[in-house]
């Protein structure tokens, strides 16, 4: 078992799966070796057992972009909702292996009809590979979706309705919402109750986020560990009290209503696979707890491991796993040592024993799940481990069961009370005000790069290993886990080498977003597109690369032109960064102009080339060089041939090393004059996977490499990264050398017939 599941947790770093015949072989040579070498029979066998559980997941029609496809599916979950579009899950039902092996479905649907989950369509569809941006910091979609089945996106064309819902749940929630929906914290009631998060506004996300506590609404083995608990101790002290003889009867009873109560709760929730595994984690946990044979923590712990990732090998790759896994790692430990430090015999019918250890198992989740979420999430909520500590323990004691008591109550009066959630709404005003609070508290969000990250974890380990270590020797030997924090902490106080900077041309879709680094400063040039109220890639990808990279400091923002593709986002990278001087001919964020002019900034020249004039439209875009004394980068924004030829008239300094592509590869730029003058050995198209515009033309690319420029796409590529020293040059590409896992490359050359 361990070394199965070591090897599917250690998928996370492999560059690719192995094809059929080399999984084959490892499934029938793990087989054979199992008696002999189990631990080397375990990792063979989970080398087969993923591939062979991936390749059945993909196993679906291709998208073609001459038909749309056909689909029936039910909905299992309303994702989100922006004006008319509406954002869904959809299990499928017609899938080869719909009784092996569930697969998911993310739809948008334009103007849909009343939608409800639990409902059955057929639908068409325009689908598309689940590829989506890739970026240092910034949120690794494709990789989410995998873990949670889904194989598709798509959009919908039209749709029939087959069958209402036929769910108790469907039913619940169709009724609990519109009673939630007035009350003041009624979106985060319904959360909790039915893990519906659709009423959750983006603003309480990101004050969840900041606080470090989304963990408390996102139904997860905290939330069924809790309630677990809570019938455990409710069950063994009534049979306590009307028995004091029972025996052993009396724990089973009560383990048993613990376990259904559990299953109660995670169907209510909807069985999403989040909360499968934490159900699945648990019942394996009490199972084994109440079993008469002897077991470690540590063997229950490889039991729970091991028989999630045999029914999802892809468990692994969502945060949910990681936070579920923890919470329920730091119930059983604490179980076992209170056990181990008194005589349970004697303690275990008393309610003072189950309160106090009920508290420890509160407050060591409070400070472990803060510190893991910290870890996942690229940052610590400077006032999470606070708010976790405060908030753990009264969801835990108060809100759950007010909640779940209210619930009930609802349920059995078929849902006419109106005021049976009165209690439960008032308490949670204190985390609602709390939260409210938190928005005019400074730094409440540190965010750490990569680095910062691996070395708190390892400082983490290092303090826990002096903790629980009783040889000085090997508590001196833990201190070199110190190591790692100590020379990030010296590196922020050394500056870097004078002559070292980096390019960043990020993936943003069909858009536009560079990145200029040195010395932990940068300038910006454009800000990739905005969507709606609520969508930007400034906020999506470049604050997040800016964060994990731990640049603080952006003194330039260049916006181009006015085009949503390079200027969506100036608003939200404004207002993040007020002390940045904005260049641009857009006039209502204009502070420099972008006529002609030189900047010198920390060792490197900053030259707007163009345009002489304003200009409006693309032709007006800010030509901007950025060079030493060893290399040249030329940033042409969307300029087309007109330019194009008056730069090349004029005689101006164009030569350049590396040339990101003007307007993204358009027939309408890059003509042989203005190639042959730029001269470049590297050309960067910023262009989002398989665009509806066809961008870069073939016929562009070939202009390039005739005369010997290599050639990167940001929609293959996702990030690149090109890092200059002296006379060095190296390129990276995110899904290629930053992260190139087998599920970053999954779908990088597939089809797809709708835009990024």
């Amino acid at each position: 078992m361990f070394g199965f599941s070591i090897t599917i947790i250690s998928t996370l770093l492999w560059p690719m799966l192995p094809p059929a015949p080399i999984y084959f072989s490892a499934v029938v040579v793990g087989l054979l070796m199992l008696q002999r070498y189990p631990l080397v029979s375990g990792s063979l066998l989970a080398v087969g057992w993923i591939s062979i559980f991936v390749q059945l997941l993909l196993v679906v029609e291709p998208p073609n972009k001459a038909q749309n496809v056909i689909v029936r599916g039910e909905i299992i979950s309303l994702v989100s909702s922006n004006g008319d579009w509406v954002s869904m899950d959809i299990r499928l039902l017609n899938s080869k292996n719909e009784i092996f092996l569930s697969k998911v479905l993310r739809a948008g649907w334009a103007r849909p009809p009343k939608l409800a989950v639990g409902q059955r369509w057929e639908l068409e569809l325009k689908a598309k590979p689940i590829t989506g941006v890739l970026n240092q910091g910034g949120y690794n979609q494709q990789r989410n979706l995998l873990s949670r089945h889904i194989v598709l996106k798509a959009s919908v064309q039209s749709g029939t309705l087959l069958a209402e819902p036929l769910s108790v749940r469907s039913q619940l929630l169709a009724k609990l919402k519109p009673a939630l929906t007035d009350r003041e914290n009624g979106d985060l009631l319904l959360a909790l109750l039915l893990g519906d998060k659709s009423l959750l506004s983006s603003r309480r996300w990101e004050d969840l986020r900041s606080s470090g506590t989304g963990h408390l609404i996102a139904i997860s083995g905290l939330h069924l560990s809790v309630v677990s608990s809570w019938v455990f101790l409710v069950l063994q002290f009534t049979l306590t009290y009307c028995r004091p003889s029972q025996g052993r009867s009396g724990i089973l009873i009560a383990g048993l209503g613990a376990a259904i109560s559990a299953i109660c709760y995670a169907y209510f929730a909807g069985f999403a696979l989040p909360t499968q595994r934490a159900l699945l984690m648990l019942l394996i946990m009490l199972l084994l707890m109440f079993l008469k044979r002897f077991s470690s923590p540590w063997e229950r712990l490889l039991f729970a491991l091991f028989i999630i990732l045999l029914i999802d090998p892809l468990a692994c790759m969502s945060a949910g796993f990681w936070l579920s896994f923890s919470a329920l790692t730091i119930i059983l430990l604490t179980v076992s040592q209170k056990n181990s430090q008194q005589d349970y015999r004697k303690a275990k019918a008393g309610v003072v024993h189950w309160l106090g250890l009920f508290w420890a198992i509160q407050w060591r989740l409070s400070i472990g799940l803060g510190l893991v979420q910290s870890l996942l999430f690229g940052g610590i909520s400077f006032y999470g481990l606070m708010f976790n500590l405060i908030f753990v323990p009264w969801f835990s004691f108060v809100v759950i069961p007010l909640s779940f008591v209210s619930f009930v109550t609802w349920g059995l009066f078929g849902g006419e009370l109106s005021n049976v959630f009165y209690l439960a709404d008032l308490s949670l005003s204190p985390f609602s005000d709390s939260l409210a609070l938190l928005e005019n508290l400074p730094n409440a969000w540190l965010s750490l790069s990569s680095q910062e990250i691996l070395a708190v974890a390892l400082l983490l380990i290092g303090g826990w290993l002096i903790l629980r270590l009783t040889r000085l020797t090997w508590r001196l030997v833990s201190l070199v886990f110190s190591l790692p924090f100590i020379i990030t902490a010296v590196d922020h106080i050394t500056p870097l080498e004078e002559n070292e900077w980096r390019l960043h041309l990020l993936d943003v879709g069909q858009g536009l977003s560079a990145v200029i680094e040195k010395s932990g400063r940068a300038i910006i040039y454009d800000t990739g597109a905005a969507y709606g109220e609520h969508f930007s890639y400034a906020e999506r990808v470049v604050a997040p690369f800016l964060k994990y990279r731990g640049i603080n400091h952006v003194d330039y923002i260049i916006v181009s032109h006015g085009d949503n593709d390079h200027a969506g986002g100036i608003s939200v990278l404004r207002q993040q960064f007020p002390k940045a001087q904005i260049i641009t001919d857009v006039r209502e964020y204009s502070q420099l102009d972008c006529r002609p002019k030189s900047i010198h900034w920390h060792g490197l020249d900053v030259d707007i080339i163009a345009p002489a004039l304003p200009i409006s439209g693309n032709n007006g875009s800010c030509v901007v060089k950025v060079s030493d004394k060893f290399h040249q980068i030329l940033l042409p924004g969307d300029i087309e041939k007109a330019t194009e030829r008056l730069l090349t008239r004029e005689e101006s300094a164009l030569k350049s090393e590396v040339l990101v592509a003007p307007h993204h590869g358009s027939r309408t730029s890059s003509t042989v004059g203005f190639i042959d003058k730029v001269s470049p050995k590297l050309v960067l198209f910023a262009a989002g996977f398989n665009n509806r515009y066809g961008f870069p033309k073939q016929n562009i690319i070939d202009r390039y490499t005739k005369q010997g420029a290599r050639v990167l796409v940001t929609g293959e590529e996702g990030q690149i990264s090109v890092l200059f020293h002296q006379q060095e040059r190296q390129v990276r590409g995110y899904r290629t050398n930053l992260a190139p896992f087998w599920y970053n490359r999954l779908f990088r050359f597939g089809e797809s017939v709708d835009p990024e």
